[in-house]
């Protein structure tokens, strides 16, 4: 999978939402409103209806009309709840806003134009929708022609009407449970604030025309 130097995980999320998925090719007929619905709007949000433009003369980055629209179909505040753990309800809610839109960046100038790259020209194959009362799981597959056949199944939520993705299962693994634990240690052996830093720095460091 795609790495990344300091938090890896971050790339590996966006890389299951992002396969370059035709939705035309589909052969799963999703229904108006249904999970795989939103799995489809979220990557034609990010890929198939966009492309990667230049920011800065460095890394490229995605048009903030359809990242906006990827981000509200994103169970963003309970992402976020599960990766901080306790350390989210000690939060003030400016200080829960604040990690949230640093972590949203995260996603839209680091993981989303990496892992399209990676899963670009490949075509995601929908298993199974499984809906059980205001939760869910669209599972899909892809073959990928080095890292093999890559099984990744999105955890869905309904939310005021509208399926949300609030995890993603690669070949078996929580990527919420795994970032959970990066961003754990961060917290152990510095502080939360110095998890804002490494974040900050992150972006910092993507938004240099000098980064590779």
């Amino acid at each position: 999978m795609i790495k990344d130097a300091w938090l890896p995980l971050v790339c590996s999320i966006s890389a299951c939402l992002l396969a370059w998925w035709g939705t035309e090719q589909a052969p799963w007929k999703a229904q108006l409103n249904s999970p795989t619905h939103s799995v489809n709007r979220l990557v034609a949000s990010i890929s198939g209806h966009s492309r990667p433009i230049a920011s800065n003369g460095a890394h490229p980055t995605v048009a903030a009309s359809t990242t906006d629209d990827a981000l509200a179909l994103l169970d963003l505040p309970g992402v976020s709840q599960k990766t901080l753990g306790k350390h989210w309800t000690r939060l003030k809610p400016s200080e829960q806003d604040e990690f949230m839109e640093l972590f949203a960046q995260l996603l839209v100038r680091i993981a989303f134009p990496q892992s399209a790259a990676f899963f670009r020209g490949l075509q995601v194959e929908i298993a199974d929708e499984r809906i059980r009362g205001h939760n869910a799981t669209v599972a899909t597959h892809v073959e990928h022609p080095t890292e093999g056949r890559i099984d990744i199944d999105y955890q869905m939520v309904r939310r005021n009407e509208i399926w949300l993705v609030r995890d993603i299962q690669l070949d078996g693994v929580s990527l919420s449970r795994n970032l959970r634990g990066q961003f754990q240690q961060v917290i152990k052996h510095d502080s939360y604030a110095g998890l804002l830093r490494r974040m900050r720095k992150k972006l910092a460091q993507a938004a240099s025309p000098s980064a590779s």
